[in-house]
């Protein structure tokens, strides 16, 4: 359970930090693209909707937006990684060997 609340919560984290770096960088270029348009287009159609220094502009800001996905996923899996060194190991009960109920194994 907790690996797909932690799951959930890096993808929206991801997702948001992409939207918001894509818009950052498209309001920040000298073009005026509607920035509603490049969300709603997918990345398969962008070549389609967007030609000539437009499509440029709008590749260059999914590149800033995955750049910054990329950091976030190697910073979180770092964090995991440490976090899972830190936290001290523990045998969990083996409640098959409890009350004798002992059960064969085959060898």
């Amino acid at each position: 359970m907790s690996q797909a609340i932690s799951g959930a919560y890096f993808l929206a984290g991801a997702q948001s930090l992409f939207a918001n770096r894509l818009l950052q960088t498209l309001k920040t270029s000298t073009s005026n693209i509607d920035a509603v348009m490049v969300i709603g287009t997918g990345a398969s159609e962008i070549r389609h909707v967007f030609v000539g220094e437009d499509l440029v502009t709008v590749v260059y800001a999914y590149m800033v937006g995955i750049k910054d996905v990329f950091a976030f996923a190697l910073a979180c899996s770092a964090f995991a990684a440490v976090l899972a060194l830190v936290i001290p190991l523990k045998k969990l009960p083996d409640y098959s060997m409890k009350q004798g109920n002992r059960k064969e194994t085959i060898a």
